[in-house]
């Protein structure tokens, strides 16, 4: 975080200590939902180069039975060969904290269809799981959207400090998938009830081409 700046204090949902791989862990039964006007700042770095982008909750509504968080994007977020390059806008799920899909000019770029992922609730170590995962591209390559499966599992609750400070986190990784191209690490903070960090890579292998990814946070400001 910038010096000088506080969070707002956060009660956790379902936060108790219970029974994990390391006797300190918190066992979280489901992550707090955010309110409109929430704004995220964080450090993001691709291929090298990092720029500071500002992720404001503009609306939330329903869409296939949930309630999305709808983000406000700034500047237009690079990821080269893929759909989502130059994204202006996002989509969460509210009540899990996963992805959904980018946006440009009011239109959907690419998609996860069914939500999930990263997050799977309740979270402690040593927690495994299998998304069956969709995805849709609206732009570059329609025809390559489709289903596929991708392992994660939590892997440890530990230190890490990003710009915003040091807290302990869940550490959450995608570590095998039915393609094998991609790889992402989160770290989720539960004293924020938020990801503090993410790092991901593009293999060669990929059609979309290769991308190393990372994101560290810089503020946050939760309504």
């Amino acid at each position: 975080m910038i010096a000088g700046i506080s969070f707002v204090a956060l009660a956790l949902v379902g936060f108790s200590h219970g029974a994990a791989a390391d006797s300190h862990a918190p066992t979280v039964a489901a992550p707090p939902q955010f309110g409109v006007g929430t704004v995220v700042v964080g450090d993001l770095t691709v291929n090298g180069t990092t720029q500071r982008i500002t992720s404001n909750m503009i609306e939330k509504f329903e869409l296939d039975g949930r309630t999305v968080d709808h983000y406000d994007v700034s500047p237009p977020v690079p990821n080269p060969g893929h759909p989502c390059d130059g994204e202006t806008h996002t989509y969460w799920d509210a009540a899990t904290h996963n992805w959904i899909g980018c946006l440009a000019g009011g239109k959907i770029l690419g998609q996860n269809r069914p939500y999930g992922g990263r997050y799977m609730w309740p979270m402690e170590v040593g927690k495994e799981w299998r998304w069956d995962a969709g995805w849709v591209d609206n732009v570059l390559h329609p025809e390559w959207g489709g289903t596929y499966w991708a392992d994660y599992k939590v892997a440890a609750y530990e230190e890490v400090t990003v710009p915003a400070g040091t807290f302990m986190a869940f550490r959450v990784m995608q570590y095998r998938a039915e393609f094998d191209t991609w790889r992402e690490t989160n770290w989720f903070a539960p004293e924020l009830g938020l990801t503090v960090k993410s790092a991901w890579k593009r293999s060669r292998n990929d059609g979309y081409g290769p991308v190393d990814g990372g994101w560290e946070l810089v503020s946050f400001e939760p309504k």
